[in-house]
């Protein structure tokens, strides 16, 4: 089985470690860079994005739970500390949108996840190394999104030849401690909510015949 679009994920990694500010990016040319790398079925591609974007809903609400642990937040408070309404977080349009748009979309929101927790994973390093069950599941879900993110560059290039889409890569790092993890934990629970709804709009609605897909 070929694997879909390696090499781009060199450019997410120094992407989601870099990132500590604002910043608006377009990412022209690079999408298709390595197109040659990509399966030619963009039905095979979508349907592994599905897959892989199941397995991270899964996990999503242990490494919400785990973070907020991990920083100590009273139970009590958690929910405000952590309400997700002032995440800038990328607008997403689950339902009344084509298959094409939602593509788009979805790389702009899994590039700002990636991006994120990085932050996340970086900080958490500094003041939470010995909680290596928390910096697992963060590593672990980054790594996940960063092969979706792949295969969404394939598919967007082979199926609809998108070179340009926007990212924008959320508020600063705050300088505080506590506004760090206050930080990374209305983003996590906020990634929790849109996590699931992006596994409902991308369930494909028809059998996959895994016999097509190219070796």
């Amino acid at each position: 089985m070929r694997t879909c679009g390696i090499v781009q994920l060199l450019i997410l990694q120094c992407w989601c470690l870099l990132i500590i500010t604002a910043m608006p990016l377009d990412i022209k040319d690079e999408i298709c860079l390595n197109s040659n790398n990509c399966n030619d079925n963009t039905t095979y591609i979508w349907h592994q994005i599905h897959n892989k974007i199941k397995e991270l809903a899964s996990g999503a609400k242990h490494l919400y739970e785990k973070y907020y642990e991990g920083q100590g937040f009273n139970s009590n408070t958690v929910d405000k500390i952590c309400d997700p309404v002032i995440v800038h977080f990328p607008k997403f349009n689950a339902t009344n949108s084509s298959e094409k748009e939602k593509a788009i979309e979805l790389f702009s929101i899994f590039s700002y996840v990636s991006a994120a927790l990085g932050n996340i994973t970086n900080v958490q390093n500094e003041i939470n190394s010995k909680n290596k069950l928390l910096l697992s599941e963060l590593e672990k879900t980054l790594s996940g999104v960063k092969g979706i993110l792949s295969n969404l560059s394939c598919f967007l290039c082979k199926k609809y030849h998108v070179y340009h889409v926007s990212v924008y890569y959320g508020p600063p790092l705050p300088r505080s401690r506590f506004d760090q993890k206050a930080q990374g934990c209305k983003m996590l629970k906020k990634y929790k909510h849109f996590i699931h709804q992006a596994v409902d709009a991308t369930m494909i609605h028809h059998p996959y015949e895994s016999e097509t897909q190219n070796p």
